[in-house]
């Protein structure tokens, strides 16, 4: 049986390697990146995978039913065995030529995520490629729908397969990206109050945030940002003084008032010793790129600057009439 199970991976991996090498050029980033764009308002597909058994594959090798199946297969851990991980985590399903990306967030312990089926995302998860359907696909987005993209693990080759019917597994999988008049039928075309943009002082000049567009288009909610309104979930070490200041978005966000583009600046909670260069505890400046940072890739040294000027806005200079 076992050198049975072993010649069916070898068929398998001559079967795929053509479509491992098409996919090696791109890198995973992990699930976590996904999750920024595809919530509740966009078709809450980063639910319906936490919710899958996908989501949880990794998780099943350790259990004393995996453990046992390996053992009578002649096989060790079943989370470090390649025949057992090909199909229960993301970077072993790519193959082994696609890298990690090292600005990515992918662990193995995510399972079966969302670049084991949509390829390897380093140069088609920023919003301005996925808007581009065709764009995407060049950079590496994988759509397919059908079987072929299933049976891939599910089949005979699993020690635990009992058959596959794609269309009941399918439907219990699905994730749609709805149009806009589906997601939000008797939305106006943009929100009243809501400001385009934002420019704020720093210590390194200003600063221009695009807010509509975070809003609208990639779909925040408000407390990402203005979080206060979660600040006893958030288990802050003061919750008590919290309790008695929780904010409201229609506070500074009311086009019925001349409050319509007021905002909070993170300074005004957000303050350090500037003295201390290890205090960065409650560093406006910290805090601020960390949120930025969970959506935007972030380098070191030079390539990080490069990045600087994006929201940095320089100083126009005035040319002599």
């Amino acid at each position: 049986m076992f050198k049975s199970f072993v010649s069916l991976l070898v068929i398998g991996g001559l079967v795929f390697s053509a479509a491992h090498e098409a996919i090696a050029a791109h890198e995973i980033t992990g699930a976590p990146k996904c999750k920024a764009c595809h919530k509740a308002k966009t078709g809450d597909q980063w639910r319906i995978w936490t919710e899958s058994a996908h989501a949880r594959a990794f998780e099943t090798l350790a259990t004393e039913e995996a453990r046992k199946i390996v053992a009578d297969l002649g096989l060790g851990d079943p989370q470090q065995e390649d025949a057992c991980l090909k199909c229960h985590t993301t970077r072993a399903s790519l193959g082994g030529g696609v890298a990690v990306s090292e600005k990515g967030k992918y662990t193995d312990g995510e399972g079966v995520g969302c670049e084991s089926c949509h390829g390897p995302g380093s140069d088609y998860k920023s919003q301005k490629i996925m808007k581009d359907s065709e764009a995407a696909r060049t950079a590496g987005l994988i759509m397919n729908a059908t079987a072929d993209g299933c049976t891939v693990c599910h089949n005979e080759e699993s020690p635990t397969f009992e058959g596959f019917d794609f269309q009941k597994r399918w439907a219990e999988v699905a994730h749609p990206v709805p149009t806009r008049n589906e997601a939000q039928p008797n939305a106006p075309p943009s929100k009243p109050g809501v400001p385009d943009e934002i420019i704020f002082e720093s210590s390194v000049g200003k600063v221009l945030f695009p807010h509509r567009a975070h809003v609208e288009e990639v779909k925040m909610e408000c407390a990402e940002c203005h979080h206060q309104i979660h600040a006893m979930e958030l288990a802050t070490p003061h919750p008590d003084y919290l309790t008695s200041s929780w904010i409201s978005c229609q506070i500074c966000h009311n086009p019925d008032t001349a409050t319509g583009t007021k905002y909070y600046k993170c300074r005004d909670c957000h303050q350090s010793d500037p003295n201390n260069i290890a205090d960065e505890t409650l560093s406006s400046k910290v805090v601020t790129h960390k949120n930025c940072w969970a959506c935007h890739e972030s380098g070191i040294g030079a390539e990080a600057s490069r990045g600087c000027v994006d929201c940095h806005v320089k100083e126009q200079k005035q040319s002599n009439p």
